[in-house]
C-alpha cells in the first residue's frame, strides 16, 4: 500500500487515504547467518481469505491441512515456564502428526520464538514430507528491517530476500522469527501499529473452517481450534472473535493473564456479574486494568461476558496438570464440543464418530454417542471401522463390534483387497516372500499366495498395467469363506498386537488360529534384519502360543473327547493343517507338552522322524556288507565285507538309543546329547582354523618336499588334533629329535625327517618351533576347549530348565513314528512298500475333490463348543486381570496412608524438636 495526502485535521483511514499497488515483497526469505529459508508475501489487509489460501495451497503447494491450530498470547518478550514448554511441545506433536497448520504472529518473541524452535527440532529430524507448517501472520508496519524484503527492480520471478533478525535491536518494532515456513506480512498503510493483521487472520481462519472438504474425518469440513496462553487485549480480542465464529478454544490456566482471568471464571459457580469479571481482572492484570479507563474496562468485560455465554466452546487445562495426554485430550475435547453443539453438526452422528475416533478418544465415544437410547446399523459402522482398522485402534474395534457392526458382511472382497494392498508394509511382503523361499513351508505358501492374490487382483483393476498371468493363485471362494482369518492374518502380519487379538476374539477355531498365527511369527522373526522387529514378532508368537495352551487347557478340562476333535480340527484357511501340524512345525514345545496332546498321541498316527536317515545308512550298508561277503572267493571282498559289518554295527546299536527317547529320566539326557553335538559341529570350525593354521605352519618349518599325501594328513591334521588332548609333539625340539623313527627318503612306513644343515643336524629354530606349541596348545587345550565345555553347560541348563516340557516334545515324534509304520513284519513289508510306490506312481493325476472345512456337522458342533470356551477363557482371564488391578489399587491405598501416618510422625517429631 501506498500512502496519499491528508489534511491533518481530518481522521486518518487506511481505505480513503491509502491505495492499493502490486505487492513488491513476496519471495524466499533467507535470515542472515542462520541459514534458514522460509517464504513470504506482503499484502494487503483488504486480501479476500480465497485468494490467500489459494496462493498457500496452489503457489506455496502446501498440503490441505487436517486441522488448524490458532496460537494467541504470550507474544512479549519473557521467558516460558518449563511447564508451558511441555505443553507447546506437544501441540508441534499433535500438528506434525495430525497434518495441521498453526498460525502464530511470526514474530521472534515470547511464546511465538519457541513454537518456532519447537518446530526446528522437528523439522531436523524428519522428512521435508514431514514437516511442521508453521505460519506467521504479523503486521508489515510492525517489521523491524522491512526495507530487506522488498523485492529489487530487476528481479523478475524467483526472488530470496537477505533478512537481518537483530535480537539486540531496541526498537518497538518487531523481528520476524527464522524458524516459521511461511511469513504472511499485512499492511494497511501503517507504521508502528500492531494488530493490523487481526481481521485478515481471523477472515482467513474462518474461510478455512467452512470450506467443504469431502475426505475430511470432520464432517466434511477442516476443524480449527483457538490455542490462548498469557496474553493481554488482543488475546482477549483473539479469543472472543473465534467464539463469535464457533471457533473451540483451548485456555491454559496458570500461563496468566487474560487466560487465567477466562479460565477462573469458566470455573466459577453461580451467576456471572461485571464485578466478578472486574475482580478477577484486577488479581490477574492489576497494572494493565488500572491503566484502562472506564470506557475501556467495560469493552473489557463485555468481551468477557460474550465469551462466557458460549461455555460449550471454552475447554481449560491446567498447566500444572500438563502431561503428554492432557494437551491432546483438551484439544480433541473442545473439536467435540463446537461439533456436536453446532446446529448444522449436532445430529451428525458419523461425523462426531470420526472426529474422536481420529483424536482416539474411546470413553468420549462410549459415552455420548453409542448411548441406549440409539440403535446403531451394521452399514453405518462400516467407513469407521476401516478408518479403524487402518489406524490401529482395537478398542475402537471393539466397541463398534459391540454395537451392532456385522463383521462378516463388512469383510466384503473389495475391503480385503484394500487391506492388502494400500494398506499393507512392502517390507513385510518382501520378507514373507524370503520367509516362504527360506523355508519351503506349506503355510507360508499359502499366506504368501494369499497376498499376493489381492494384490494381484488390484492390479486387475487398473487398465493400464498389463497381466499375463491368467490363473488366480487361490481359490476366490476359500477367502470368502474365511474373511475373519483372512482379516486376522492381515493384522499379525503386520504385528499389529492388540488389534489382532480383537479379531483373534471373533474367529472360527480360535486354537488353530493361535497356533496359526504362532507359526508365522516365529517364521517372519528369523529373516528380519531388524532386531527390535524380530524380538516383538518372537513376542507375539509366545503370546499365541500361550492363548493357544491356556484355551486347549479350558477345552480339555470340559470334554476331553470333543478337545480331542479341536486338534485333528484342520482349515483350508490355513492351508490345510491341523492344530498338531502347526504346533509341531512352529515347536511351539509348551502346546506339545501338555496332557490332553500327550494323551491324543498314544492312539492316532502322524509324522515320520528323522532318525530314518540313520536306518537309511544301516540297510545300506547292511545290503553292501551282504554283497562283499557274498563274493568268497576274493579274500579282499571278504575282509571288506566284514568292516562294513562292524560300522553297520555299531549305526544299529547307536540307533537304539532312539528308543530311549520315551523314558522320563534318560529322555532329556539324549536329547542333551544331540544338541551338544550340534555345539561340537559349530565348536569344529573354530578348531579348526587354529589347526589347519599351525599344521601347516609346522609342516613347512620342519620338513621338505614331503610328498606322500598320508603322512602330510597326519602332519598336518591328525598330529595337531591329537595336540588338543595332550599329546606333546616331539618333532620341535631339536635336542630330543631322534632321526632312528624318520624317514629321509620317503619310502618306508615313517614320517619324513626333518630338514638338515650342513652339519646333520635339524635346521628349524627352536625358538619359534617351541613358542609356536606352547601358544598353540594353550589356544587349544586352555581356551577352545573350555569354551565347548560352556557351551555344553548352557545347552545342558537351557535343556533342564524345562526339561519335562522339551521331553514331552521329543517323546511325540517317537510315539508318532512307531504309529505311523506299517505292522507287516520284515521282509514282507518290502512288497507293502513297492505296493505303495507303485500307487503313488501311477496315481499322481488321481483328481481329488478338495474338502472343505466347516461343512461337516462334526466340525461345527466342535467349534460352536470351542466358541463357548473360549468365552469362558476370556471372562477369566478379564476376571483375573481386574483382581490384580483391584490388588493392586488396595497396595496404593495402604501404602499412602502409611505416607500420611509417617508425614504426621515427622510433623511431631518436628515440633517437639523445636
Amino acid at each position: 500500500m501506498e500512502g496519499t495526502q491528508i489534511n491533518n485535521l481530518e481522521k486518518w483511514n487506511y481505505k480513503k487515504h491509502t491505495k492499493e499497488l502490486p505487492t513488491d515483497a513476496f519471495g524466499d526469505i533467507e535470515f542472515e547467518n542462520l541459514g534458514k529459508r522460509g517464504k513470504y508475501i506482503r499484502l494487503s489487509c483488504d486480501t479476500d481469505s480465497e485468494t490467500l489460501y489459494d496462493l498457500m495451497t496452489q503457489h506455496w503447494h502446501l498440503k490441505t491441512p487436517n486441522l488448524i491450530i490458532s496460537v494467541t498470547g504470550g507474544a512479549k518478550n519473557f521467558a516460558l515456564k518449563p511447564r508451558m514448554r511441555k505443553i507447546v511441545s506437544r501441540l508441534i506433536y499433535i500438528a506434525q502428526s495430525k497434518g495441521a497448520w498453526i498460525f502464530t504472529g511470526g514474530t521472534h518473541y515470547g511464546l511465538m520464538k519457541y513454537i518456532g524452535e519447537v518446530v526446528r527440532d522437528n523439522t531436523i529430524s524428519r522428512t521435508s514430507e514431514e514437516n511442521v507448517v508453521a505460519i506467521g501472520i504479523a503486521a508489515w508496519g510492525m517489521v523491524s528491517n522491512r526495507e530487506n524484503l522488498i523485492r529489487s527492480c530487476d528481479a523478475e520471478t524467483y526472488y530470496s530476500a537477505h533478512y537481518i533478525l537483530d535480537d539486540l535491536k531496541r526498537d518497538p518494532l518487531y523481528c520476524l522469527d527464522n524458524n516459521h515456513t511461511h511469513l504472511i506480512l499485512v499492511d494497511n498503510g501503517t507504521h508502528g501499529y500492531p494488530a493490523t493483521e487481526a481481521k485478515l487472520r481471523t477472515q482467513l481462519e474462518k474461510y478455512i473452517s467452512e470450506r467443504i472438504i469431502p475426505d475430511s474425518n470432520y464432517g466434511g469440513k477442516i476443524p480449527i481450534v483457538c490455542f490462548a496462553q498469557g496474553g493481554g487485549k488482543e488475546t482477549l480480542k483473539a479469543i472472543n472473535t473465534a467464539v463469535k465464529s464457533k471457533i473451540p478454544c483451548v485456555v491454559v490456566e496458570g500461563s496468566g493473564q487474560i487466560a487465567d482471568v477466562i479460565a477462573s471464571l469458566v470455573e466459577a459457580e453461580g451467576i456471572l456479574t461485571s464485578s466478578s469479571v472486574q475482580e478477577r481482572l484486577l488479581r490477574h492484570l492489576p497494572r494493565t486494568v488500572s491503566r484502562l479507563s472506564e470506557e475501556e474496562t467495560e469493552s473489557w468485560i463485555r468481551w468477557i461476558k460474550e465469551i462466557l455465554e458460549n461455555p460449550h466452546l471454552l475447554t481449560v487445562i491446567k498447566i500444572e496438570e500438563a502431561g503428554d495426554e492432557i494437551v491432546s485430550n483438551a484439544i480433541s475435547f473442545a473439536l467435540y464440543k463446537a461439533f456436536s453443539t453446532n446446529e448444522q453438526d449436532k445430529d451428525n452422528w458419523n461425523g462426531q464418530l470420526k472426529l474422536l475416533l481420529e483424536w482416539n478418544q474411546l470413553d468420549l465415544a462410549s459415552e455420548e454417542i453409542f448411548t441406549n437410547d440409539r440403535r446403531w446399523e451394521s452399514a453405518d459402522l462400516q467407513d469407521v471401522m476401516f478408518t479403524a482398522l487402518v489406524k490401529d485402534r482395537p478398542k475402537f474395534v471393539r466397541l463398534f463390534l459391540e454395537n451392532g457392526l456385522n463383521l462378516r458382511k463388512f469383510l466384503t472382497n473389495d475391503v480385503l483387497t484394500e487391506l492388502y494392498t494400500n494398506n499393507f508394509s512392502s517390507l513385510v511382503f518382501k520378507n514373507l516372500q524370503i520367509a516362504k523361499n527360506s523355508y519351503n513351508d506349506a503355510l507360508l505358501t499359502f499366506v504368501w499366495k494369499m497376498v499376493e492374490d489381492f494384490r494381484r487382483g488390484n492390479k486387475k483393476e487398473d487398465k493400464n498395467i498389463k497381466d499375463d498371468v491368467e490363473v488366480q493363485l487361490l481359490d476366490k471362494s476359500l477367502l470368502t469363506r474365511h474373511p475373519l482369518q483372512a482379516l486376522f492374518i492381515w493384522a499379525v502380519l503386520q504385528n499389529k498386537k492388540e488389534l489382532s487379538k480383537v479379531i483373534w476374539e471373533q474367529t472360527r477355531g480360535c486354537t488353530l488360529a493361535a497356533l496359526g498365527a504362532s507359526k508365522l511369527l516365529k517364521s517372519l522373526a528369523k529373516v528380519k534384519n531388524d532386531i527390535n522387529a524380530a524380538g516383538e514378532s518372537e513376542e507375539l508368537a509366545n503370546e499365541y502360543e500361550t492363548r493357544a495352551v491356556e484355551l486347549f487347557t479350558e477345552c480339555y478340562s470340559s470334554d476331553e473327547d470333543l478337545a480331542e476333535q479341536l486338534l485333528i480340527y484342520s482349515c483350508d484357511a490355513w492351508g490345510g493343517s491341523n492344530c498338531l501340524e502347526l504346533a509341531v512345525e512352529a515347536k511351539d514345545q509348551q502346546f506339545i507338552a501338555q496332557p490332553g496332546v500327550q494323551w491324543y498321541m498314544n492312539g492316532n498316527k502322524y509324522f515320520v522322524d528323522l532318525w530314518n536317515v540313520m536306518d537309511t545308512l544301516g540297510i545300506i550298508y547292511f545290503i553292501a556288507g551282504i554283497v562283499f561277503r557274498l563274493n568268497s572267493s576274493n579274500e579282499t571282498a571278504w575282509y571288506s565285507g566284514r568292516v562294513i559289518f562292524c560300522l553297520d554295527y555299531i549305526i544299529f546299536t547307536l540307533r537304539l538309543i532312539h528308543i530311549f527317547t520315551v523314558s522320563r529320566n534318560l529322555g532329556p539326557k539324549i536329547i542333551m546329547l544331540q544338541r551338544m553335538l550340534i555345539d561340537v559341529f559349530f565348536f569344529l570350525f573354530l578348531f579348526a582354523v587354529w589347526m589347519v593354521a599351525f599344521g601347516v605352519a609346522r609342516q613347512g618349518i620342519l620338513r621338505k618336499n614331503e610328498h606322500r599325501w598320508e603322512w602330510i594328513f597326519r602332519s598336518v591334521i591328525y598330529e595337531p588334533y591329537l595336540a588338543m588332548f595332550g599329546q606333546y609333539p616331539d618333532d620341535i625340539d631339536g635336542t630330543t629329535y631322534s632321526f632312528e623313527h624318520c624317514t629321509f627318503t620317503g619310502n618306508e612306513s615313517k614320517p619324513l625327517c626333518v630338514e638338515v644343515d650342513s652339519n646333520n643336524h635339524p635346521r628349524f629354530p627352536e625358538w619359534i618351533t617351541i613358542p609356536l606349541v606352547c601358544i598353540y596348545m594353550l589356544s587349544t587345550n586352555i581356551l577352545l576347549v573350555n569354551l565347548l565345555i560352556a557351551m555344553f553347560g548352557y545347552t545342558v541348563g537351557s535343556v533342564q530348565e524345562n526339561n519335562d516340557q522339551v521331553w514331552k516334545f521329543q517323546r511325540y515324534f517317537l510315539v508318532q513314528e512307531y504309529c505311523s509304520r506299517l505292522m507287516i513284519p520284515f521282509p514282507f513289508v518290502i512288497f507293502a512298500y513297492i505296493y505303495m510306490v507303485m500307487r503313488k506312481c501311477c496315481c499322481k493325476n488321481e483328481y481329488r475333490q478338495p474338502s472343505i472345512c466347516c461343512s461337516r456337522n462334526e466340525d461345527n458342533e466342535t467349534l460352536a463348543w470351542e466358541a463357548v470356551m473360549k468365552e469362558n477363557y476370556l471372562v477369566r482371564i478379564n476376571t483375573k486381570a481386574n483382581d490384580s488391578s483391584e490388588e493392586m489399587a488396595q497396595r496404593f491405598r495402604q501404602l499412602d496412608l502409611k505416607l500420611n501416618d509417617l508425614k504426621f510422625l515427622l510433623k511431631d517429631i518436628a515440633n517437639k524438636l523445636r
